[in-house]
């Protein structure tokens, strides 16, 4: 079955930090933080919208196999007839899911001492993250 292009593309990714700690000895656990902005870029005079994406993996535990630190810049392209809405629905949910599979891969590759099962991060429920995120903009 031939695929249908997403409404929404990806046109840039830019990392702006990026630390990976392995410790062989440390515990495998998966502690993640992770939080977003969603930001408006221009590139050659014409403005995308975009997320800055905050991740961190246990961030405070000294014991941990793997420990992250991660600020990325994530630029989008749309479809021209799409509204204000289902941009901004498309930019959170599919945009955010998008670069946090590519965040996991990147981890995944830059480690290098610790086992496979060890440095691959876990899914998470972006869903609820980004749930909690409106609300908390909402009491402000």
């Amino acid at each position: 079955m031939k695929a249908k292009l997403s409404p929404l593309q990806l046109k840039d990714i830019q990392i702006i930090k990026f630390s990976v700690e392995e410790n062989l000895k440390g515990e495998k656990k998966f502690n993640i933080d992770i939080d977003f902005e969603p930001v408006k870029v221009n590139i050659d005079e014409k403005e995308y919208d975009g997320l800055v994406v905050f991740l961190k993996v246990n961030d405070r535990n000294r014991k941990a196999k793997l420990k992250v630190k991660t600020e990325v810049l994530v630029v989008f392209e749309f479809e021209e007839d799409l509204s204000k809405e289902k941009k901004a629905q498309l930019l959170l949910y599919n945009g955010l899911s998008i670069i946090y599979g590519f965040l996991r891969g990147l981890i995944f590759q830059k480690c290098s001492y610790i086992k496979p099962t060890d440095r691959l991060l876990p899914s998470i429920n972006l869903l609820d993250v980004i749930e909690r995120k409106i609300k908390n903009k909402d009491k402000n």
